[in-house]
C-alpha cells in the first residue's frame, strides 16, 4: 500500500524531473557537438588567421614568453583540441596523455553543464520539504504504518531511481560526445570520462543527501529554500577555500607552489578525473546526513510546521555546522585575510599578525551570531521582549 501510495504521489514529477535529467545530459552532448563544428567548418578562418597573423601569440611556458603560430595548422589543432591542460600554452595534448595533478577544461561548454549541481541537490530537498509544508505528512503517519518504512520507500522508490537516471544521463553525456568529436580532436579517453563520472557522482549524491537533510530539517517555507541556495552557493566556493588553505600552509612552509592539486571536486564530467579519498569522503558525509535525516524523522513533530528548524534538540550541532561551514568559506574565499598578511611578508612589507587574527575572530563571531540569531530567533525575542517590559517597569 505504501508502495502505490508513495509512486501515486510522485511519478508524474519523478518521471518529469528523469526526462530533464536525461535532457540536460543530451542537450550539453549536441550543443557543444555543434559549437566544434561551426569552428571546424568556419569558412574564413584561414584567411582571418592569415590577416591578423602577427596579433596571434601563445603563452609559453618553457620561454615564459608570448609565441607566434608557426602556421594555421598548428593554430586550428589547438583550436580544435576539446580538452585543454591548464598549463598554457600550445601543447599538442594526446587523449592518453593525463596526469591528476593537472587541471583539464574544455574550450566547449553550455550554462547548462553544472545544471545537475542545481537539480539535483533541489529534488533532495524537495522529497520531504514539500510534504511537511502541504501536510502530506499528517495523512501519511495517520496510515498506521511505522516512519522507518515510510522513510525507506521514499529512498527506495523516489530517491534512488532519481539517482540511477543521474548516473545514466551521465553516461549518455560521455558517449554521444566521445563518438560525435573525431577521434584527433577528443583529447580524452573513454575511460577517463568514465572516472571523472564516478567522481562527479560522488558530489552530486553528497548534494543530494545534502539537500534532503536541509529539507527534512526545516520547516519556513521562505527561509528553507533560502538556506539551500546559501548552502548550494556556499559549496561552490568551498574548493577554492580548501585550496586557499592548501596554499597558505605551504607558504608557511615556505615554498610557494601548492601540493595540492586544482581537480580534487568535478563539477561536470570531463578529462578531469577527480581524487578517490575525496569521492569516499563525499559519499561517506553523504551517507551520515541521510542516517541524520532518517533519526529526526522518526521523531518528527507536526506541530512545528512553520518553524525555520523542525527539531529544537538539533539546534546546536547546526549551528555548529553552519558556523564552520560559513566561516570557513568567507575566510579563505572571500576575505583571505592569512594569504595577504603572508604575502606581504614575502614581499617585505610590515603587516601585522594581528590583522589576520582579528580578521578571523571577526568573522566567526559576526557568523556565529546570526546563525545563532536565526536558530533561536524564537528564544531571542521572546528574552528580549521579556528584558524590555522589565526595563519599562523599572523606569515607571
Amino acid at each position: 500500500m505504501i508502495r502505490a501510495i508513495i509512486f501515486e504521489r510522485y511519478k508524474k514529477v519523478l518521471i518529469a524531473a528523469c526526462l530533464l535529467v536525461i535532457g540536460v545530459g543530451v542537450f550539453n552532448a549536441l550543443t557543444e557537438n555543434k559549437q566544434w563544428k561551426m569552428i571546424y567548418h568556419e569558412p574564413h578562418a584561414k584567411e582571418n588567421f592569415e590577416k591578423n597573423r602577427a596579433g596571434i601569440t601563445y603563452w609559453d611556458e618553457k620561454t615564459e614568453k608570448n609565441v607566434h603560430y608557426t602556421s594555421y595548422h598548428q593554430f586550428q589543432k589547438a583550436q580544435l583540441e576539446f580538452y585543454h591542460s591548464d598549463s598554457g600554452g600550445f601543447e599538442t595534448l594526446e587523449a592518453s596523455n593525463y596526469s591528476e595533478k593537472t587541471f583539464y577544461y574544455s574550450n566547449f561548454s553550455t550554462y547548462f553543464n553544472g545544471a545537475l549541481l542545481l537539480l539535483v541537490p533541489l529534488l533532495g530537498f524537495l522529497l520531504f520539504f514539500i510534504d511537511q509544508k502541504t501536510a502530506f505528512n499528517h495523512y501519511l503517519f495517520s496510515l498506521g504504518c511505522s516512519r522507518k518504512i515510510l522513510f525507506q520507500s521514499k529512498i527506495l522508490y523516489v530517491a534512488l531511481p532519481f539517482l540511477l537516471v543521474t548516473l545514466i544521463s551521465q553516461f549518455v553525456y560521455a558517449l554521444l560526445i566521445h563518438a560525435l568529436i573525431p577521434a584527433p580532436y577528443m583529447t580524452a579517453t573513454l575511460g577517463q570520462l568514465v572516472t571523472s563520472i564516478i567522481s562527479h557522482s560522488s558530489l552530486l549524491f553528497f548534494l543530494f543527501c545534502a539537500g534532503t537533510f536541509i529539507g527534512s530539517m526545516v520547516g519556513n517555507v521562505f527561509f528553507g529554500p533560502l538556506t539551500l541556495f546559501v548552502f548550494l552557493f556556499l559549496r561552490s566556493w568551498l574548493p577554492n577555500a580548501i585550496y586557499s588553505l592548501s596554499d597558505i600552509i605551504n607558504l608557511v612552509k615556505g615554498s610557494s607552489h601548492s601540493s595540492l592539486p586544482r581537480t580534487l571536486f568535478v563539477d561536470s564530467v570531463g578529462k578531469n578525473g577527480g581524487n578517490m579519498l575525496v569521492n569516499c569522503i563525499l559519499v561517506v558525509v553523504g551517507l551520515l546526513l541521510i542516517f541524520w535525516t532518517y533519526q529526526k524523522f522518526q521523531s518528527l513533530s507536526l506541530e512545528n510546521d512553520n518553524a525555520y528548524l523542525l527539531h529544537k534538540e538539533s539546534r546546536w550541532p547546526i549551528w555548529g555546522m553552519m558556523t564552520l561551514f560559513t566561516s570557513f568559506v568567507l575566510i579563505f574565499n572571500f576575505f583571505n585575510p592569512w594569504m595577504i598578511f603572508l604575502t606581504n611578508r614575502m614581499s617585505r612589507i610590515d603587516t601585522s599578525i594581528s590583522q589576520p587574527i582579528l580578521s578571523t575572530v571577526l568573522v566567526t563571531l559576526i557568523v556565529a551570531g546570526i546563525c545563532g540569531l536565526i536558530l533561536f530567533f524564537g528564544e531571542v525575542t521572546k528574552h528580549l521582549a521579556k528584558t524590555l517590559n522589565k526595563f519599562n517597569h523599572q523606569m515607571r
